[in-house]
């Protein structure tokens, strides 16, 4: 598809972009923690300290088991097929088995509710209230639980999943598709952490605005991107 091509481009530019930012970072930090009262220099004897023990910390400043997690959860729906049935004319298990996986959805979901609507249901808070309450905090964990089952049911009702090695293999044949995405969130995690020391930004009068867009831009966006290429 050619919109894959204009993402792949897009992408590629990306990441030299993070790769070259980074070193400029190095130089240009040094110069102005020279001149300019505040800056502090990445070369530095203090930035090189700070650098080399940071690298792992960095990095962990990313949800990266959400995105693990997440990357699971699109990978079942992916290989179970059940996406392909929004495409074209479906055949006769393929129609029983989106029957099958919604009727199993819909009664994993009633059952859940009970936990939540009746009355002191264990995954409330100790107010009655979803907000600070057991669900609320695991939302995005149960929903992932959700979409392992629905992809899990579909793919092996339908016949795709025959054996333990294709359920195992459905969960984490995404993370091969979207490799190169690990790179570039490892070098933007390091990209925004020194921009972050070196207090460049701030006497640029940014009040955080430009990090949180980076953010969106580096980790989230490029992910979706990376999610439709594999799609």
């Amino acid at each position: 598809m050619i919109y894959k091509q204009y993402i792949q481009r897009f992408l590629t530019g990306l990441f030299w972009t993070v790769l070259v930012s980074l070193v400029l970072l190095l130089f240009v930090s040094w110069v102005l923690s020279i001149y300019v009262d505040g800056v502090q220099g990445l070369l530095t004897s203090r930035g090189i300290r700070w650098m080399c023990s940071n690298i792992v910390p960095n990095f962990a400043t990313v949800h990266i088991a959400k995105i693990l997690i997440g990357l699971m959860a699109i990978s079942v729906l992916r290989d179970s097929g059940i996406l392909h049935t929004f495409r074209g004319h479906l055949s006769l298990k393929q129609r029983r088995s989106l029957q099958i996986t919604g009727i199993s959805a819909l009664i994993l979901l009633l059952s859940f509710s009970l936990l939540i609507l009746l009355p002191d249901a264990v995954l409330l808070s100790a107010f009655g209230t979803i907000k600070n309450s057991a669900f609320s905090k695991g939302f995005y964990g149960l929903l992932a639980c959700l979409v392992f089952f629905i992809g899990n049911v579909y793919g092996y009702t339908s016949g795709r999943f025959t054996t333990m090695n294709d359920f195992v293999q459905a969960h984490v044949s995404m993370f091969s598709s979207v490799s190169r995405y690990f790179v570039l969130l490892f070098l933007s995690s390091q990209l925004i952490a020194c921009l972050d020391f070196t207090g460049i930004l701030p006497l640029l009068g940014d009040d955080g605005t430009t990090l949180f867009l980076l953010k969106g831009l580096l980790y989230n966006l490029s992910l979706l991107l990376y999610i439709l290429l594999a799609l």
